[in-house]
């Protein structure tokens, strides 16, 4: 079932990727980004549960449980840098999160558009 649902996201992404590549025979809607941008984070989440549970494991070892877990919790997240800045933000250089970002240029563009 998770082969078939994986090979079911990367068709969807590798379509709505060949328009967010400035196919211009298709129209990049708000639901083609939606589904990008969620695709791209359940993979995120995927790969962060394990990096956020060792890191609170070890965190445990030396600290309060519930400091760790609430530290943790929203670890490889985006967050401000002391410039202002994003930064912090890990796998969105997954494929699957850059069809979703260069979707959602492609939306964006095609609003400024007259």
């Amino acid at each position: 079932m998770r082969s078939r649902f994986l090979g079911l996201g990367l068709a969807i992404t590798v379509g709505l990727a060949g328009v967010a590549h400035g196919r211009q025979d298709q129209q990049v809607t708000e639901a083609d980004v939606r589904k990008l941008q969620d695709r791209c984070e359940a993979l995120r989440e995927e790969k962060l549960a394990p990096i956020r549970a060792q890191k609170t494991r070890a965190c445990i070892e030396q600290q309060l449980r519930s400091n760790c877990e609430n530290y943790y919790s929203t670890y490889g997240n985006v967050s401000r840098l002391p410039s202002g800045a994003p930064g912090g933000a890990y796998f969105y250089d997954l494929p699957e999160c850059q069809a979703w970002l260069e979707a959602r240029e492609t939306l964006r563009a095609s609003h400024s558009r007259p």
